[in-house]
Parts: structure tokens; C-alpha cells; sequence
């Protein structure tokens, strides 16, 4: 059975040395010495400051979306991605708005932002995605933020390494920019997430924020536990110096499947002079029943794609019960032809010729 990913794990002998010193020190939690050794080796790594490490991707989200206090506030953000883009603003209460994404790109459309922005929309924040790693136009997002007076969270969920055109990582962009360390992502913790902040004050706050609100054991604010374990941090230890290989790793099964496919389906259009992380194999079919025949087809040799992300929010159940309608063409286009195949450290060119094969002539 290959599934549409499968989590790298380390050598056992580098977590559980790793594993022996939490035995020692009998310190679990709370910003143990090793979420704080992973906290500087990240920074280091992808060349970012002000980085807090959290329990979750969507518990980053929701730190942000609190600290911005988008409560009752107005916030645009894109329908094609995953719920939590979504969910961890309806949790922090705010009044969400879609714009509809860019028909290469799949990221949200700048020219539609800046028709909503001109059309006279109060907007307090705007929640743009990295899709699938592919980094977003962020100097015209930058430019539209100084001309109408937004603050820009970027969930960068899938993006921990990509790069843009200047070759900084994209989290240095926006105001906040949120990461994820699930299981299944490009380098994970099993459970984890991380937000980078451009203000050292606002990293401050945050840090209070994930601790209870607590700073030293004196209250500082409303707050919750949202941070990462050191249990977690560990596996991101002993990951992280593996990161590259498992980059490179990927990225010749995204260069080989292209090339096997290049004459049946479409593929995602990354930015020149601009890396993507090789988070997920994304392909773009004419049609939803192409999609249908080849999914069932690799269904039946045992090999599960995903369909991400569909249907697209605007159309999901949780969203539509609040009454309101969008137009989002584009969005609806992309959601409804995009499969996910198969991609992690360790396939090989023989199970991605056989997945291949399996599309029609």
C-alpha cells in the first residue's frame, strides 16, 4: 500500500540519545533545554528571528489571530486550503471574507485583493496561504499593506523552506508567519508548529500567551497551553540535520514525476527565481472525471492520493450554514481538479513509474 505520504522517522539511536537526557533531567515541558536548542537551530537554519515554538500549526495560527485581536474584525483570506486556515479564525471569533486565488499560482489572487481593497472593503487583515509551499506574491501584498493599512498573516503551513526571490525564507514576510511540525509535513516534531514574528515585542507576548499568560508565575494575560513538549523537540532534533536530504530526496520524485507526466496533466506554477518546499506532488487534471477515473484506477493497486483541498471552504458545510454566498470561480475550478499523488523520503523511480503508468494514454 503507498499512501499519499509517509512520515520520515530519524535513526532511533539519535532520538532515544536525545530521549535519555529528558530522562535525566526529568524536565518535559515548558521551555525545556532542548525546545530551546531546536528553537536557535531553526532560526540558524532558515536564517529568521523571533521564532516560537508551539504545540500545534493551528494553535500558531490562533496565538497570531489573538495577538492581532481579529475579533469582530475584518479578515480576508483564501478558499483553497486546509480547514484550519479557516477554523482558527471562526475560533478567535473573526468576520471572514474569501478572495478568490490566482489560476496558476493557486495562491490568493493579488489583483483580486486589490479590486476588493478598491471597491471600499474595510479589511483589518488579510490570511494569505502559501499553497503547497508555492510562495506567494509578497511584495504586492507588501505594497497593497502599506497603501490600505492591513496587518498580513501568512499561514506558511506547508513552507518552512521556501525561499523568495531575494533567497530569504518566506517567513520572514508579513507582520507574523505561521509554519506547521505535523507528522506528515517536509520536517516535523509528530505534533508541533511555529510562528515567526516581525515585532520582538509581539514574540513576547506570544510566548506569554502559549504559557498561560503567565510570565514568570506572576499573570500577564488570558493565555493558554500551547507549547511544545520536549519529547517533540527531540524528534525535531534529530531530524533537522536530515532536513537537506530529505529535501533533495523529494525533490527528485516531484522532477521525476513531472517528466513522466508532463503530456497528461497541468502542475502548480512556482514563481521564477523563487524555491517551494517539496511538501506534496500536486497535479492539475482538465476535469473532475479525470481526476475520478485515475484516482479509482490507483485506488485499485492499492495506492491512495489525496484530494487537497476540496471541497474549497467556501464551499464546506461550516461555512456555508452562516448563509452567505462567494464567487470564487477560480477557486472552485482548482479545487475540484487538483490530486495529490504520493510523496516521501524514500520512494523510488520504480513506484512512481508504476503510479504513473497508471494514468490513461
Amino acid at each position: 500500500m503507498i499512501n499519499v505520504t509517509t512520515p520520515y522517522l530519524p535513526s532511533i539511536e539519535k532520538y532515544i540519545k536525545y530521549v535519555e537526557g529528558i530522562y535525566n533531567r526529568k524536565w518535559l515541558t515548558n521551555s525545556g533545554p532542548l525546545t530551546q536548542e531546536l528553537t536557535v537551530r531553526i532560526e540558524e537554519r532558515l536564517g529568521v528571528k523571533n521564532l516560537l515554538l508551539t504545540s500545534s500549526g493551528t494553535m500558531a495560527l490562533q496565538i497570531a489571530f489573538r495577538i492581532k485581536e481579529l475579533k469582530n474584525k475584518s479578515v480576508i483570506t483564501t478558499p483553497f486550503s486546509f480547514h484550519a486556515t479557516y477554523s482558527a479564525l471562526e475560533w478567535q471569533g473573526a468576520n471572514i471574507d474569501f478572495c478568490d486565488i490566482d489560476k496558476q499560482t493557486w495562491n490568493l489572487s493579488t489583483q483580486e485583493l486589490e479590486k476588493l481593497l478598491k471597491s471600499g472593503k474595510k479589511v483589518d487583515c488579510i490570511v494569505p496561504v502559501h499553497t503547497f509551499g508555492n510562495p506567494c506574491n509578497t511584495k504586492q501584498i507588501a505594497k497593497l499593506k502599506e497603501q490600505f493599512k492591513f496587518d498580513v498573516i501568512y499561514d506558511s503551513a506547508h513552507a518552512i523552506t521556501t525561499t523568495d526571490k531575494n533567497k530569504k525564507n518566506i517567513l520572514n514576510q508579513g507582520d507574523i508567519s505561521c509554519f506547521s511540525l505535523h507528522a506528515t509535513k517536509l520536517f516535523h516534531t509528530v505534533e508541533g508548529g511555529g510562528a515567526v514574528f516581525a515585532s520582538s515585542e509581539e514574540h513576547e507576548i506570544a510566548s506569554s500567551m502559549i504559557n498561560f499568560g503567565l510570565t514568570g508565575d506572576k499573570a500577564f494575560q488570558p493565555g493558554i497551553n500551547g507549547k511544545l513538549s520536549e519529547f517533540h523537540a527531540a524528534m525535531g532534533l534529530a531530524i533537522l540535520d536530515d532536513l537537506e536530504m530529505i529535501e533533495d530526496d523529494r525533490n527528485r520524485q516531484k522532477s521525476y514525476y513531472s517528466k513522466l507526466l508532463n503530456s497528461k496533466v497541468n502542475f502548480q506554477e512556482i514563481a521564477q527565481n523563487t524555491k517551494a518546499s517539496p511538501s506534496y506532488m500536486p497535479i492539475l487534471f482538465e476535469t473532475q472525471a479525470q481526476l475520478n477515473i485515475v484516482q479509482k484506477t490507483l485506488n485499485e493497486n492499492s495506492v491512495f492520493p489525496r484530494r487537497y483541498f476540496y471541497p474549497a471552504l467556501h464551499q464546506m458545510p461550516v461555512v456555508t450554514k452562516n448563509n452567505k454566498t462567494w464567487q470564487l470561480p477560480k477557486a472552485e475550478f482548482i479545487a475540484q481538479r487538483v490530486l495529490c499523488l504520493p510523496l516521501y523520503y524514500g520512494q523510488t523511480n520504480s513506484q512512481i513509474e508504476s503510479i504513473c503508468n497508471s494514468f490513461p494514454q
